[in-house]
Protein backbone atom coordinates (compact mmCIF):
# COMPACT_ATOMS: atom_id res chain seq x y z
CA UNK A 1 0.00 0.00 0.00
CA UNK A 2 3.28 2.41 0.64
CA UNK A 3 4.73 1.54 -2.39
CA UNK A 4 1.53 2.35 -4.37
CA UNK A 5 0.58 5.87 -2.62
CA UNK A 6 4.34 6.82 -3.13
CA UNK A 7 4.88 6.06 -6.98
CA UNK A 8 1.39 7.71 -7.48
CA UNK A 9 2.91 10.87 -5.01
CA UNK A 10 6.04 10.85 -7.25
CA UNK A 11 4.65 11.03 -10.59
CA UNK A 12 2.12 13.98 -9.49
CA UNK A 13 5.90 15.48 -8.52
CA UNK A 14 6.88 14.87 -11.75
CA UNK A 15 3.92 16.18 -13.80
CA UNK A 16 3.88 19.63 -11.40
CA UNK A 17 8.37 19.79 -11.75
CA UNK A 18 7.05 20.11 -15.76
CA UNK A 19 4.90 22.76 -15.51
CA UNK A 20 7.49 25.37 -13.76
CA UNK A 21 9.83 27.25 -15.62
CA UNK A 22 13.51 26.96 -14.05
CA UNK A 23 14.46 29.06 -16.50
CA UNK A 24 17.32 32.42 -16.13
CA UNK A 25 14.71 34.80 -14.36
CA UNK A 26 11.78 32.89 -13.42
CA UNK A 27 13.86 30.60 -11.21
CA UNK A 28 13.57 32.42 -8.26
CA UNK A 29 9.88 32.59 -7.66
CA UNK A 30 10.41 28.99 -9.81
CA UNK A 31 11.82 27.53 -6.36
CA UNK A 32 9.65 28.95 -3.96
CA UNK A 33 6.54 27.48 -5.55
CA UNK A 34 8.17 23.98 -5.55
CA UNK A 35 9.24 24.45 -2.19
CA UNK A 36 5.90 25.20 -0.99
CA UNK A 37 4.38 22.36 -3.39
CA UNK A 38 6.78 19.90 -1.71
CA UNK A 39 6.79 20.91 1.94
CA UNK A 40 3.01 20.44 1.14
CA UNK A 41 3.99 16.25 -0.21
CA UNK A 42 6.08 16.06 2.70
CA UNK A 43 3.53 16.33 4.94
CA UNK A 44 1.36 14.52 3.07
CA UNK A 45 3.57 11.54 3.02
CA UNK A 46 4.32 11.49 7.01
CA UNK A 47 0.43 11.27 7.74
CA UNK A 48 -0.14 8.31 5.32
CA UNK A 49 3.13 6.63 6.57
CA UNK A 50 2.63 7.19 10.21
CA UNK A 51 -1.27 5.82 9.90
CA UNK A 52 0.14 3.00 8.06
CA UNK A 53 2.14 -0.01 9.83
CA UNK A 54 5.14 -1.62 7.47
CA UNK A 55 4.63 -5.18 6.91
CA UNK A 56 8.17 -5.82 7.50
CA UNK A 57 11.52 -4.59 8.01
CA UNK A 58 12.42 -4.26 4.31
CA UNK A 59 10.00 -2.19 3.46
CA UNK A 60 10.56 0.40 5.93
CA UNK A 61 14.29 -0.15 5.54
CA UNK A 62 12.55 0.82 1.59
CA UNK A 63 10.71 3.71 2.76
CA UNK A 64 13.65 5.70 4.44
CA UNK A 65 16.50 4.39 2.26
CA UNK A 66 14.87 5.13 -1.38
CA UNK A 67 11.20 7.03 -0.97
CA UNK A 68 10.85 9.57 1.11
CA UNK A 69 14.49 10.33 0.43
CA UNK A 70 13.41 11.29 -2.95
CA UNK A 71 11.05 13.81 -1.90
CA UNK A 72 12.83 15.44 0.68
CA UNK A 73 16.17 15.63 -1.56
CA UNK A 74 14.12 17.38 -4.17
CA UNK A 75 12.68 19.68 -1.62
CA UNK A 76 16.35 20.94 -0.16
CA UNK A 77 17.72 21.16 -3.56
CA UNK A 78 14.89 23.80 -4.32
CA UNK A 79 15.98 25.26 -0.99
CA UNK A 80 19.80 25.47 -1.72
CA UNK A 81 19.01 26.29 -5.26
CA UNK A 82 16.57 29.61 -3.80
CA UNK A 83 19.69 30.39 -2.05
CA UNK A 84 22.24 30.22 -4.43
CA UNK A 85 20.46 32.09 -6.98
CA UNK A 86 19.22 34.56 -4.84
CA UNK A 87 22.69 35.88 -4.05
CA UNK A 88 24.29 35.31 -7.64
CA UNK A 89 26.17 38.58 -9.04
CA UNK A 90 24.98 39.73 -11.78
CA UNK A 91 28.04 40.31 -14.04
CA UNK A 92 28.51 36.92 -16.02
CA UNK A 93 32.16 36.40 -14.68
CA UNK A 94 31.49 36.98 -11.38
CA UNK A 95 28.83 34.43 -11.45
CA UNK A 96 30.64 31.69 -12.73
CA UNK A 97 33.54 32.24 -10.04
CA UNK A 98 30.72 32.24 -7.78
CA UNK A 99 29.21 28.71 -9.21
CA UNK A 100 32.84 27.75 -9.01
CA UNK A 101 33.02 28.55 -5.49
CA UNK A 102 29.27 26.62 -4.77
CA UNK A 103 30.80 24.01 -6.21
CA UNK A 104 33.89 23.76 -4.16
CA UNK A 105 31.37 23.64 -0.92
CA UNK A 106 29.36 20.72 -2.20
CA UNK A 107 32.45 18.93 -2.79
CA UNK A 108 33.51 18.99 0.93
CA UNK A 109 30.03 17.99 1.61
CA UNK A 110 30.80 14.43 -0.48
CA UNK A 111 34.40 14.59 1.23
CA UNK A 112 32.92 14.93 4.80
CA UNK A 113 30.23 12.03 4.50
CA UNK A 114 32.54 9.69 1.98
CA UNK A 115 32.12 6.67 3.79
CA UNK A 116 28.52 6.51 4.09
CA UNK A 117 27.90 8.13 0.59
CA UNK A 118 30.23 5.24 -0.75
CA UNK A 119 27.78 2.79 1.11
CA UNK A 120 24.76 4.45 -0.61
CA UNK A 121 25.58 4.48 -4.02
CA UNK A 122 27.36 1.04 -3.87
CA UNK A 123 23.95 -0.25 -3.29
CA UNK A 124 24.87 -2.24 -0.43
CA UNK A 125 22.70 -3.23 2.31
CA UNK A 126 24.82 -4.95 4.94
CA UNK A 127 24.26 -1.81 6.98
CA UNK A 128 20.83 -1.15 6.09
CA UNK A 129 19.37 -2.38 9.93
CA UNK A 130 21.40 0.43 11.56
CA UNK A 131 20.93 3.40 8.83
CA UNK A 132 17.36 2.81 7.72
CA UNK A 133 15.33 1.45 10.49
CA UNK A 134 14.10 4.33 13.24
CA UNK A 135 15.12 3.56 16.95
CA UNK A 136 18.41 3.47 16.26
CA UNK A 137 20.65 4.94 18.96
CA UNK A 138 24.09 4.27 18.41
CA UNK A 139 26.18 6.97 16.60
CA UNK A 140 28.41 6.13 13.85
CA UNK A 141 31.59 7.48 12.91
CA UNK A 142 30.82 7.13 9.63
CA UNK A 143 29.23 10.27 9.08
CA UNK A 144 30.26 13.72 10.35
CA UNK A 145 27.02 14.64 11.53
CA UNK A 146 24.15 12.36 12.74
CA UNK A 147 20.79 14.63 12.51
CA UNK A 148 18.93 14.07 15.75
CA UNK A 149 15.03 14.09 14.38
CA UNK A 150 12.91 15.59 16.97
CA UNK A 151 10.05 13.06 15.48
CA UNK A 152 12.01 9.88 15.70
CA UNK A 153 8.90 8.22 14.13
CA UNK A 154 9.56 9.57 10.47
CA UNK A 155 12.84 9.73 10.65
CA UNK A 156 16.20 7.60 11.19
CA UNK A 157 18.71 10.32 11.07
CA UNK A 158 20.48 8.50 8.05
CA UNK A 159 17.53 9.18 5.63
CA UNK A 160 17.76 13.08 5.50
CA UNK A 161 21.65 12.19 4.80
CA UNK A 162 20.50 10.77 1.88
CA UNK A 163 17.87 13.50 1.01
CA UNK A 164 21.18 15.16 1.33
CA UNK A 165 23.26 13.64 -1.30
CA UNK A 166 20.68 14.01 -3.33
CA UNK A 167 20.00 17.51 -3.38
CA UNK A 168 24.01 18.28 -3.46
CA UNK A 169 23.81 15.85 -6.67
CA UNK A 170 21.28 18.22 -8.29
CA UNK A 171 23.08 21.50 -7.32
CA UNK A 172 26.60 19.95 -9.03
CA UNK A 173 24.42 19.16 -12.19
CA UNK A 174 22.81 22.21 -12.09
CA UNK A 175 25.69 24.57 -11.08
CA UNK A 176 28.41 22.69 -13.91
CA UNK A 177 25.59 23.16 -16.26
CA UNK A 178 25.86 27.01 -15.85
CA UNK A 179 29.62 27.20 -15.95
CA UNK A 180 29.43 25.99 -19.37
CA UNK A 181 26.51 28.48 -20.20
CA UNK A 182 28.09 30.91 -22.87
CA UNK A 183 27.96 34.79 -21.94
CA UNK A 184 24.42 36.70 -23.21
CA UNK A 185 25.48 37.47 -26.79
CA UNK A 186 28.56 34.27 -27.21
CA UNK A 187 27.55 32.87 -30.16
CA UNK A 188 27.04 28.81 -29.93
CA UNK A 189 28.75 26.57 -32.83
CA UNK A 190 28.41 23.33 -34.05
CA UNK A 191 24.82 21.76 -35.05
CA UNK A 192 22.52 21.30 -32.07
CA UNK A 193 22.04 17.51 -31.13
CA UNK A 194 18.64 16.42 -29.47
CA UNK A 195 18.20 13.69 -27.82
CA UNK A 196 14.96 11.95 -28.97
CA UNK A 197 14.84 8.89 -27.18
CA UNK A 198 13.44 8.24 -23.74
CA UNK A 199 15.24 9.52 -20.72
CA UNK A 200 15.29 6.67 -19.20
CA UNK A 201 17.16 5.06 -22.28
CA UNK A 202 19.91 7.90 -21.84
CA UNK A 203 20.29 7.15 -18.14
CA UNK A 204 20.58 3.88 -18.75
CA UNK A 205 23.64 4.81 -21.19
CA UNK A 206 25.10 7.33 -19.17
CA UNK A 207 25.42 4.90 -16.21
CA UNK A 208 26.75 1.81 -18.54
CA UNK A 209 29.29 4.75 -19.45
CA UNK A 210 30.14 5.46 -16.18
CA UNK A 211 30.32 1.79 -14.59
CA UNK A 212 32.43 1.05 -17.34
CA UNK A 213 35.02 3.62 -16.21
CA UNK A 214 35.10 5.15 -20.19
CA UNK A 215 35.59 8.76 -19.09
CA UNK A 216 38.77 10.01 -17.78
CA UNK A 217 39.73 6.11 -17.12
CA UNK A 218 37.07 5.56 -14.60
CA UNK A 219 37.47 8.76 -12.20
CA UNK A 220 34.79 11.02 -13.79
CA UNK A 221 31.75 12.00 -11.30
CA UNK A 222 28.29 10.60 -12.52
CA UNK A 223 26.97 14.17 -12.46
CA UNK A 224 29.89 15.49 -14.62
CA UNK A 225 28.68 12.82 -16.99
CA UNK A 226 25.29 13.77 -16.92
CA UNK A 227 26.02 17.07 -17.43
CA UNK A 228 27.75 16.69 -20.11
CA UNK A 229 25.16 14.87 -22.37
CA UNK A 230 22.23 16.80 -21.37
CA UNK A 231 24.78 19.93 -22.67
CA UNK A 232 25.28 17.58 -26.19
CA UNK A 233 21.97 16.68 -26.55
CA UNK A 234 20.17 19.67 -24.94
CA UNK A 235 17.81 17.28 -22.86
CA UNK A 236 17.23 18.23 -18.87
CA UNK A 237 17.18 14.12 -17.76
CA UNK A 238 16.05 15.44 -14.46
CA UNK A 239 16.28 13.11 -11.27
CA UNK A 240 18.35 10.35 -12.42
CA UNK A 241 18.96 8.76 -9.54
CA UNK A 242 15.35 8.15 -8.90
CA UNK A 243 15.44 6.42 -12.80
CA UNK A 244 18.16 4.39 -12.13
CA UNK A 245 16.55 2.82 -8.97
CA UNK A 246 13.58 2.43 -11.10
CA UNK A 247 15.38 0.75 -13.63
CA UNK A 248 17.53 -1.82 -10.69
CA UNK A 249 13.61 -2.75 -9.53
CA UNK A 250 12.70 -3.58 -13.14
CA UNK A 251 11.63 -7.30 -13.43
CA UNK A 252 12.31 -8.34 -16.33
CA UNK A 253 15.47 -7.11 -18.09
CA UNK A 254 17.07 -4.22 -16.03
CA UNK A 255 19.16 -3.22 -19.55
CA UNK A 256 16.09 -2.90 -22.15
CA UNK A 257 17.88 0.16 -23.93
CA UNK A 258 21.80 -1.34 -24.00
CA UNK A 259 20.06 -4.43 -25.09
CA UNK A 260 17.88 -3.25 -27.76
CA UNK A 261 21.57 -1.35 -28.68
CA UNK A 262 22.98 -4.33 -28.71
CA UNK A 263 21.12 -6.44 -30.95
CA UNK A 264 20.48 -3.77 -33.45
CA UNK A 265 24.59 -3.37 -33.84
CA UNK A 266 24.73 -6.74 -34.05
CA UNK A 267 21.81 -6.35 -37.24
CA UNK A 268 23.97 -3.78 -38.39
CA UNK A 269 26.91 -5.38 -38.36
CA UNK A 270 25.34 -8.33 -40.54
CA UNK A 271 23.53 -6.49 -43.09
CA UNK A 272 26.33 -4.88 -43.68
CA UNK A 273 28.43 -7.75 -44.00
CA UNK A 274 25.88 -8.95 -46.61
Amino acid sequence: MIETYFNTLLQEIDRYTATVNLEDDNIIPACREMMMFLKDKITGLKKFALSHTFKDDAEEIRFFKYQKPLVLGRLLYFYKLYQIESNRPPCHEFAMSYYQCEIEKLKTVFERNLSFFQYYRSGATYRDNFYFKRGQTEISPEADTFLFEPEAEFSTGYDRLVARLIAVELLLAFLTKQLHQPADGEPLSGKKLYWTDKKAAAVELIYGIYAAGSVDNGKADIIDIVTAFERTFHIDLGDVYHTFIAMRNRKNSRTVYLDQMIEQLLKRMDETDS
